[in-house]
């Protein structure tokens, strides 16, 4: 049995990987401040910290005990957010991470993992990204993302690191009625309203979606995976969807191809037009990764969404 500190506990993917740790038999320690988490996804057997990352004070509380890893998902994750507060992006993103990247090495933990993000790329040619392209950040969210894993390559001399850069992550556990992070649960709340479907942005605007079991896979893998010790990958699908392909698939598997959708004459600030990744580093060294369908996916997803409707 091991023992892990997961950052981010009460969110979306951390909860989902606290809950997998959990369920293979290790101890698992969480942190989360409750600004986007939520306490429902605090499981009875995890060791529960309520405090930020940006605060030292917060980590030096934390127990002496022996942790074999520190698995970082904690941020402000909302490019739409980030245009709001970015002071805040700064504070949790940046500083957070360099506050764990320190705490590691002062307690003697070796493994760091790290949620890094797509964001970090900006606007981006029509084709597959590879981890080597160009970084040119459009949005706060990115600038402080893409600063944290600067920070964590720092200590690639003193710790085992890992980043993971997330494209869209969607699946069950996602916060609902957090209607400014997330593409697909954004355009699944109107759904669940029964309202037309508000798109900011242009149609042929695409994304790289992946089902939030096939990135619980890869992360509980790397955590002895020495291949990925000092590296960076791409977490995705590798495959491009665009906003009308993505819309179609969630009307044909919420049981409406006719579902209304309109599309508006702005976007949001910070959004990038398109992104999707070349994952042929991920598929080299680990020996699981992301191949839920689009398809398959969301009717997981909306089958989740249905069932928490009807026991409210």
């Amino acid at each position: 049995m091991a023992t892990y500190f997961v950052t981010g506990a009460a969110g979306f993917i951390a909860s989902k990987l606290v809950c997998r740790l959990l369920k293979e038999g290790h101890k698992v320690i969480g942190i989360d401040n409750f600004l986007t988490g939520l306490r429902e996804n605090i499981p009875d057997d995890l060791i529960f910290i309520e405090g930020d990352i940006s605060d030292k004070e917060v980590l030096a509380n934390i127990s002496n005990e022996k942790i074999d890893a520190v698995m970082h998902l904690a941020a402000q994750s909302s490019g739409e957010i980030s245009y709001e507060k970015p002071e805040y992006d700064i504070m949790t993103n940046a500083l957070g991470t360099l506050n764990l990247l320190n705490f590691s090495v002062e307690r003697g933990i070796k493994r760091f993992i790290y949620a890094s993000t797509m964001s970090i790329y900006g606007d981006v040619d029509d084709k597959p990204i590879r981890e080597t392209d160009c970084k040119n950040p459009k949005s706060y969210y990115g600038i402080t993302k893409l600063a944290a894993e600067n920070y964590v390559n720092t200590f690639s001399n003193r710790l085992d690191v890992t980043s993971f850069r997330l494209f869209n992550v969607y699946g069950e556990g996602q916060n609902m009625s957090n209607i400014q992070q997330g593409m697909v649960s954004i355009y699944l709340s109107y759904f669940m309203n029964d309202e037309p479907v508000l798109v900011k942005g242009h149609k042929d605007r695409f994304r790289d979606l992946t089902h939030i079991d096939d990135i619980i896979d890869v992360w509980v893998e790397s955590i002895d995976n020495h291949k990925s010790f000092g590296q960076s990958y791409h977490l995705a699908t590798g495959e491009k969807t665009t906003v009308e392909q993505l819309l179609k698939e969630m009307a044909k598997a919420w049981g409406n191809e006719q579902y209304p959708i309109e599309y508006a004459s702005y976007g949001t600030p910070g959004d990038t037009f398109g992104t999707y990744a070349d994952i042929s580093k991920l598929k080299r060294d680990f020996s699981c990764y992301p191949q839920t369908t689009l398809g398959v996916g969301l009717e997981k997803f909306i089958k989740w969404v249905k069932s928490e409707q009807q026991n409210k």
